[in-house]
């Protein structure tokens, strides 16, 4: 049985988080009055992320759990729980929220417009220098071997409709980072300001090394896209 909405949330190390950023969800999509899931794919968490989420689950027919049994990291996550959706068009949020779950909206009313895929923007969000450069060279790699519009930003929120999301899907590239399999299939893209809240809990898991080899990675697999 189809949904309307999926929700995709890679989940790590987010046990105090992610309740909060469910209960919004389910809050904000209600709303909508269309049928959704919520796919929390749970990537070999250290803390207690699995016992939260498995009784919200056990809360709400519409929430799906994907325990993995060994850490995939963000990116290949969020494909599988792309892979598990079920709906009309799919959004991926990060599960610390700095994205606001409010802002889906912003986004269901811009890919009716006719895009493919539409990514919130964050404003006024403050970067470390060797993450603000990593984001320019990562985004500089798109437009100069994906094609990406210049003017179009990319990032972790997003939606995408459900003949894309089909066809990401049957990307088989080892190295899996999905803006990268997205803009190998459509450069039909649309940007909206969303809001950024500075996270609460935790700290980011990357660094200029983690970037660096992000970069290395996205370079031998996708240069020849």
């Amino acid at each position: 049985m189809s949904n309307d909405i999926s929700v995709v949330v890679p989940v790590y190390n987010s046990a105090k988080s992610i309740a909060e950023l469910v209960e919004r969800i389910v809050t904000t999509l209600k709303k909508e009055k269309k049928s959704f899931e919520i796919i929390l794919v749970e990537d070999h968490s250290k803390d207690e992320s699995l016992a939260v989420i498995n009784g919200l689950k056990e809360r709400d027919f519409r929430i799906k759990v994907i325990p993995l049994s060994q850490n995939v990291g963000q990116q290949a996550a969020v494909k599988i729980g792309i892979m598990a959706a079920k709906g009309m068009v799919v959004i991926t949020i990060d599960d610390d929220l700095e994205h606001q779950p409010e802002d889906m909206t912003l986004l269901l009313t811009e890919i009716r417009k006719g895009y493919d895929v539409v990514y919130g923007v964050p404003i006024n969000k403050q970067y470390l220098f060797y993450r603000k450069l990593g984001s320019r060279l990562v985004g500089l790699f798109f437009t100069l071997f994906l094609g990406k519009p210049r003017n179009i930003k990319v990032g972790s929120f997003r939606i995408i409709n459900r003949t894309t999301v089909d066809r990401i899907c049957q990307d088989k590239t080892p190295f899996v980072y999905i803006t990268a399999m997205t803009l190998k299939v459509t450069k039909n893209i649309g940007n909206v300001a969303v809001k950024h809240q500075e996270r609460q809990f935790g700290k980011s898991n990357y660094d200029l090394k983690k970037l660096m080899k992000l970069f290395f990675n996205l370079f031998y697999y996708y240069r020849k896209a």
